[in-house]
C-alpha cells in the first residue's frame, strides 16, 4: 500500500522523518550502503531539501482535504462550504458620525451620493478619514441659515471597527472656501464592525444547521429569513382548538414576511403597492412554508400561492406580507443650559431615524426613543412625549394617543421624518 492515501479512516500522510528515511533508503540503493548521508554532508543536505519539498506538497494536500469540512475550512473556501447551508459571511459595516461644520458663506458640498471619487472629507488624529454621506447645495451658516454650526452625517472611508470619541474629528482634508472648521461634539451614531471572522462564521453555521432540531417553527422562520430580500419574518401559531382573537384558525400558522425591493416593502402604506415585482419571492416563500410546516398544520394569510406536490396535486400555501403602519413620535424638549446650548431638533430626528427600527409585531418603545435622544444630546431635557398611531404637535398638547403602540400581528411600525414632532422650548441650535 502506498504511504500516502485516503481510506475510511481519512487521509494518511507521511511525516518528515518517514520521508527522510524513504529518501535515504533510495539513495543507498542507488549509490551503495556506504554513502555518507550525515546531515552536514552534500547528499544529506540534498535529502533534507527533497524531504521538505515533499512535506510542503503533502501539507497542501492536507489543507485541501480538510477544507471540504466547514469546521476546518478557512477564508473563501469556508464561504463556499457555508453557502451550501444557505449561510453567508457578514460583511464589515461603516462607522457613521455627525460632524458640526462652521460656515461663513454659502457653500456646495459634494457627498458620496454624488458618485465622485473624492467627496468632502474630514479626518481624526489617528488618520481615519470620513466622507460626507449626502451632498448639500447652497448651505450657509447654521441650521436655520444664521451663522453657526451645520450638522452633517459622515461615513468612515474604510469599513470595519473604528473608534470615534467626541471632539476628535477636527481636520478638514478637502479644503473648501467657506468651511471654517469641523468637529464631532458626540461619538459615533453607528459603530462599524469588522467582517465576520472564520471562527464566528463557523459558530453561526453550526447554530443554523441545528435550528430544525429546536422545532419546525424555528426552522420555518430561519428558512424565510434566508430568502433574498426578506428583511423580517415571523410565524404566529395558534395551538388551540378554536379560532383565536386574531382570527387565526385552530391548529394553524400565520406566516408574515417583510419583502423589500429597492428599499421599499411589497405592501403597506410606505411600500410599493400590491405585489408588483414580488412574484419571484412568492414562489420562494411559499416553497419554504411548504417544506417546513408541520404535517396537518393549517395556514392563513392574505397571499395564496399554489405549490405542486410530487404526486401532481396542488396545495395552497398561505401567508401575508407585513403591512407598514406610520409611527408618530412626539417630544417636547428644552436645554439644561439655555444660555450656552441650543437644541438641534433635526439632529435628534436624524438620530432617531438612524437608530430606531421595528420588526413585525413589535411594540413601539417611547422610553427607548427618549433615552436615545438623551445620549445624543446630554444637555437635552425631555419634558414630555409619546408614541402611537396618531399624533398631535405643539407644546400645549405634546402627548400622542397611545391607543395602538403595539403593532398588530402583520403590522410593522415605520418611522419617517415627517411623523416626528420635536417641540423645542427655549434656545435652538
Amino acid at each position: 500500500m502506498t504511504t500516502n492515501y485516503i481510506s475510511s479512516d481519512g487521509l494518511t500522510l507521511q511525516t518528515l522523518a518517514e520521508i527522510v528515511t524513504e529518501l535515504e533508503t533510495g539513495f543507498k540503493t542507488i549509490y551503495g550502503v556506504d554513502i555518507n548521508l550525515d546531515a552536514n554532508s552534500p547528499d544529506g543536505q540534498m535529502i533534507n531539501l527533497f524531504a521538505q519539498a515533499k512535506l510542503d506538497i503533502l501539507d497542501l494536500i492536507n489543507s485541501v482535504y480538510l477544507s471540504f469540512s466547514p469546521t476546518e475550512a478557512i477564508g473563501a473556501v469556508l464561504d463556499q462550504r457555508c453557502a451550501i447551508n444557505g449561510i453567508t459571511r457578514n460583511g464589515a459595516t461603516y462607522t457613521t458620525v455627525y460632524i458640526a461644520m462652521i460656515l461663513n458663506r454659502t457653500v456646495n458640498l459634494v457627498g458620496l451620493d454624488n458618485g465622485v471619487a473624492t467627496p468632502f472629507t474630514v479626518s481624526d488624529p489617528a488618520g481615519n478619514s470620513f466622507y460626507l454621506a449626502t451632498g448639500a447645495t447652497g448651505v450657509s451658516g447654521g441650521t436655520t441659515g444664521s451663522t453657526g454650526a451645520n450638522y452633517f452625517l459622515f461615513r468612515a472611508e474604510n469599513a470595519g471597527k473604528i473608534d470615534v470619541s467626541a471632539n476628535t474629528i477636527t481636520t478638514i482634508v478637502t479644503p473648501t472656501l467657506g468651511v471654517r472648521n469641523v468637529n464631532n461634539p458626540l461619538g459615533a451614531v453607528n459603530f462599524g464592525v469588522d467582517e465576520e471572522t472564520d471562527v464566528a462564521l463557523r459558530y453561526r453555521r453550526s447554530l443554523s444547521v441545528a435550528n430544525p432540531s429546536t422545532g419546525y417553527l424555528d426552522g420555518l422562520i430561519g428558512a424565510l429569513l434566508a430568502i433574498p430580500n426578506v428583511k423580517y419574518a415571523t410565524v404566529y401559531e395558534n395551538t388551540t382548538t378554536t379560532t383565536d382573537a386574531f382570527g387565526v384558525p385552530a391548529h394553524s400558522i400565520f406566516p408574515i414576511v417583510d419583502y423589500v425591493v429597492g428599499g421599499t416593502g411589497a405592501t403597506g402604506t410606505t411600500g410599493a403597492t400590491g405585489a408588483t415585482g414580488v412574484s419571484g419571492s412568492q414562489s420562494a416563500i411559499a416553497n419554504a412554508i411548504y417544506i417546513h410546516r408541520n404535517a396537518g398544520c393549517g395556514m392563513t394569510g392574505a397571499v395564496t400561492e399554489a405549490i405542486t406536490q410530487v404526486n401532481g396535486y396542488d396545495v395552497d400555501i398561505k401567508y401575508s406580507y407585513a403591512q407598514y403602519t406610520p409611527l408618530y413620535i412626539s417630544l417636547v424638549i428644552t436645554s439644561r443650559d439655555q444660555n450656552r446650548h441650543g437644541i438641534d431638533s433635526q439632529f435628534l430626528k436624524d438620530t432617531i431615524l438612524a437608530n430606531i427600527e421595528y420588526g413585525i409585531n413589535e411594540i413601539a418603545d417611547y422610553s427607548e426613543i427618549s433615552s436615545l435622544c438623551k445620549v445624543a444630546d446630554p444637555l437635552a431635557v425631555i419634558i414630555s412625549g409619546g408614541v402611537g398611531a396618531t399624533g398631535v404637535t405643539g407644546a400645549t398638547a405634546p402627548y400622542i394617543t397611545p391607543s395602538d403602540i403595539w403593532a398588530k400581528l402583520d403590522r410593522r411600525w415605520i418611522i419617517q421624518d415627517a411623523n416626528i414632532s420635536i417641540s423645542v422650548l427655549g434656545a435652538t441650535a
